[in-house]
């Protein structure tokens, strides 16, 4: 790890993921890790797994967003706008860098995900839609027209958005 370390760890399919990072830096760790070790569990120099790394990606981490696993891909946003896709359970890059808006600003929220679409929040109060899966595809988008900076929550059915001037409860409609 490095000592930049924004990004929260969270667990998916029994592994607990970590990562951290400063763009630019190298290194920019991800690791996969399997609960339940006690120890040094450190990788020698070369491996990139060992009895409880399950996988390490030396340039994968991110300085302020966390990373995203839903279904069996591992998400990751970086920055400056890219979208990166990995298998959650292996770290197999399923595709790379993938810019989601030639125009957009810097990504401070991390990405959530629903009803099989990822949602990525701008600081230009921009939502980009992208389709959940192994192949990157961009299908909307969705402006608030103020910058936020935290990631939105979900809350019984509501989505909640923090940006510099308001406060959002985004909601469908109540079925009858």
């Amino acid at each position: 790890m490095t000592m930049l370390t924004v990004p929260s760890p969270f667990a998916k399919h029994g592994l607990v993921y970590f990562s951290s990072g400063y763009p630019g830096d190298a290194p920019r760790p991800v690791y996969a890790v399997r609960p339940g070790a006690s120890g040094d569990i450190s990788l020698k120099p070369d491996e990139t797994h060992n009895e409880y790394v399950v996988w390490y990606q030396p340039t994968l981490g991110t300085y302020n967003t966390s990373a995203l696993v839903y279904g069996d891909y591992y998400y990751t946003l970086l920055d400056r706008g890219f979208l990166l896709c990995h298998d959650a359970r292996t770290g197999k890059q399923l595709y790379g860098r993938q810019r989601i808006s030639p125009d957009g600003s810097g990504f401070t929220s991390s990405p959530w995900a629903y009803n099989g679409k990822i949602f990525a929040l701008s600081e230009d109060g921009d939502t980009y839609v992208i389709q959940a899966g192994p192949e990157f595809k961009v299908i909307g988008k969705n402006s608030l027209g103020d910058m936020p900076l935290a990631t939105p929550a979900a809350l019984r059915g509501s989505l909640i958005v923090r940006t510099q001037s308001k406060l959002y409860r985004i909601a469908g409609n109540a079925k009858k």
